[in-house]
C-alpha cells in the first residue's frame, strides 16, 4: 500500500491531518512538523482543502478523533486549565489524564473496516492500523499543555494530575447501539453473568478478525460518517503529586496507641502516635488528612516506650501542594510535636517512594534493642544471672500471642534471640532488668513469660520459674533510615 493512496482515502473520509499521520504510523516527534513528517513519507501535503485530490472537501470535525487534535479545542483545552487553581501546586511537573467517550473507540473501529474494505489484505485484521489515541495525546497534546504552562511532563506519574472527561452529543446514542451489538455478537451463555461493553472489552474483543464487518455495520455505518459537533469538555479535575515524609519518633509515655484504639465504637484513649503526627505535619501539604497513610518500622505496644533515636516512620500524602519541606517547617513540626508531651519526632525530611523499601524490610530483617523490667518469684541468685546471660544468643519459636490474635494469623514463627544479660536491680532482688537484641518481629513479653508454652524456649523456661514483666523499653532500632539531620540549627524555638 502507497503512503499517498492511505492519506487520499483518508482525506476524502474529512480526517484530519494528526489522523492522517496516525495512520502512517507516525512516532514521536513527527507530529511536530506536519510538512516534513508528510514529505519524509512521500506523502504530497497541502493545507488548501480545495487543491487536494480529495473527493469531498475537508471538513473541520475531524471523524476519527472528533476534533481532539484541532487547534480549537486544544485552545479551550489550555483556557480551562489556567482557570483552575493550578498555581497553588508547588510543583514542575505535569500528568495529563483525558478520558474519551466510547463512540471514539466504535469511530475508530468502523475506519479499520473502511480500510480493509479499501485496501484488503494490506490492513491486518487483529492489530489496529493506526497509533492508539492514548499515545497520540502523550505525544501531541501533552507537549502543547506544557510548554503553555511552563511545566514539564512526568511519564512516571508522580506530577501534577489533569484528569480531564470529554463527551459527545453523540455518545448516549452510541452506548445504545453498542449494547445491541453486544448482546448480538457475543451472546451470553444460559445462568452466565452478562460482561458490560466497556473501554477495555471494546479494545480487546472489538477486532474484524473477531468481529463480521456485516455485523457491525446492522449498527454503524462504515466508514464513520462526518459529525457537525467536536468533543466537550465534560470535567477537569487537579490532584497533587504524592509525597513522602519521613522521620523518627520517641515514644516517652506508656499510655498512648500507635493507631487510633477503637472498641465497640468508642475510643479507648484520647491520641495516638499516628494522629499526632499527622495532624501537626500533613496540614502543610494538603486540607483532607484523612487520605494520608502513616507507615512506621514496627510499632511498640501502648504501655511500652520508645527510647534512643527513635522509631523510623513515613507518612504518604496524596494530592500535594508542596513538594519540598523547608527546614524552618520541618522545626516548626518538630516543635509542635513536642508540646503533645508524649511524643517527640526529628529527622523530618522529604524521601522519595523509592525508599519506602527501607520501612518494609526493616520490619522483620533488622535488630531491636529491648530493655525489660521483670519481677521474679524467687530472689535472683548468681546462678539464675549466669543462666541468662547468653552472648551468643539462641533461637527461639514463638507462636502467634493471644492478645494479638484478632488482628494476625497464628502462625509459629522462628526468631532469633542474638544477645541477652540480666541484672539485679538494686532495691529488688526480685526485680530483674534484663537486656534484649532480638531479631525484629519478636514479642518480647511472651519471650519473658513464655504464655503457656507457646514461646520456647522462653527466660521462663531457662530459669526454671515464673516470670512477669513490669514495664518495658524500646533502646534502638537497627535501621540506619532515615538520614539524620538536625532541623533545629539556627532555630529559635517560639
Amino acid at each position: 500500500m502507497i503512503h499517498q493512496e492511505l492519506v487520499d482515502f483518508l482525506k476524502g473520509q474529512g480526517v484530519c491531518d494528526i489522523c492522517q499521520l496516525r495512520y502512517l504510523k507516525a512516532r514521536g516527534n513527527e507530529y511536530r512538523d506536519l510538512k516534513e513528517s508528510f514529505e519524509k513519507l512521500n506523502v504530497k501535503y497541502e493545507t488548501d482543502s480545495s487543491e487536494t485530490l480529495c473527493k469531498k472537501p475537508k471538513l473541520e470535525v475531524c471523524p476519527c478523533c472528533l476534533g481532539l487534535f484541532s487547534h480549537s479545542f486544544q485552545s479551550l483545552l489550555i483556557e480551562r486549565i489556567l482557570k483552575t487553581d493550578i498555581q497553588k501546586f508547588e510543583c514542575d511537573d505535569i500528568v495529563v489524564a483525558i478520558c474519551m467517550p466510547m463512540l471514539v473507540q466504535t469511530r475508530q473501529l468502523s475506519m479499520w473496516y473502511a480500510l480493509l474494505e479499501k485496501f484488503g489484505t494490506q490492513i491486518e485484521k487483529e492489530r489496529a492500523p493506526d497509533v492508539p489515541l492514548k499515545e497520540a495525546v502523550k505525544l501531541i497534546i501533552n507537549p502543547i499543555i506544557c510548554k503553555e504552562l511552563k511545566k514539564k511532563y512526568e511519564p512516571n506519574g508522580n506530577g501534577i494530575m489533569i484528569n480531564i472527561q470529554l463527551s459527545h452529543s453523540l455518545e448516549e446514542e452510541n452506548l445504545k447501539q453498542l449494547k445491541q451489538l453486544h448482546e448480538k455478537a457475543f451472546p451470553t451463555p444460559p445462568n452466565a453473568k452478562r460482561q458490560p461493553v466497556s473501554r477495555g472489552v471494546l479494545e480487546k474483543q472489538y477486532t474484524p478478525k473477531r468481529l463480521k464487518p456485516e455485523l457491525f455495520q446492522e449498527f454503524f455505518p462504515i466508514p464513520p460518517p462526518t459529525v457537525d459537533d467536536i468533543l466537550s469538555l465534560e470535567s477537569m479535575e487537579l490532584t497533587g503529586p504524592t509525597v513522602f515524609v519521613a522521620g523518627r519518633y520517641r515514644k516517652i509515655t506508656r499510655e498512648m496507641s500507635h493507631t487510633p484504639w477503637v472498641l465497640n465504637g468508642k475510643r479507648i484513649m484520647e491520641d495516638s502516635i499516628e494522629e499526632i503526627i499527622i495532624k501537626s505535619v500533613a496540614p502543610y501539604f494538603c486540607n483532607d488528612t484523612t487520605k494520608v497513610i502513616f507507615m512506621s518500622s514496627g510499632r511498640e505496644d501502648v504501655d511500652v516506650r520508645c527510647l534512643g533515636k527513635g522509631r523510623p516512620f513515613v507518612l504518604e500524602i496524596p494530592n500535594s501542594v508542596h513538594t519540598t519541606l523547608p527546614v524552618t517547617e520541618a522545626y516548626r513540626m518538630e516543635c509542635e510535636i513536642d508540646k503533645s508531651l508524649k511524643l517527640s519526632v526529628r529527622n523530618l525530611q522529604m524521601v522519595n517512594r523509592e525508599e519506602l523499601v527501607h520501612i518494609k524490610s526493616g520490619e522483620e530483617q533488622k535488630k531491636k534493642y529491648y530493655r525489660a523490667l521483670c519481677k521474679l518469684r524467687d530472689p535472683a541468685t548468681i546462678d539464675l544471672l549466669r543462666k541468662l546471660d547468653l552472648p551468643e544468643g539462641f533461637e527461639i519459636q514463638q507462636k502467634t500471642p493471644i492478645r494479638v490474635l484478632h488482628r494476625r494469623p497464628l502462625h509459629t514463627r522462628p526468631r532469633t534471640i542474638f544477645k541477652m544479660k540480666a541484672w539485679v536491680h538494686q532495691n529488688d532482688t526480685r526485680l530483674l532488668v534484663l537486656d534484649v537484641v532480638s531479631q525484629a518481629g519478636t514479642y518480647i513479653k511472651e519471650l519473658v513469660h513464655g504464655e503457656f508454652g507457646r514461646t520456647t524456649p522462653s527466660v521462663s523456661s531457662i530459669i526454671e520459674q515464673p516470670v512477669d514483666i513490669l514495664a518495658l523499653d524500646v533502646l534502638a532500632i537497627d535501621l540506619d533510615w532515615p538520614k539524620e539531620i538536625d532541623n533545629g540549627i539556627g532555630q529559635e524555638t517560639k
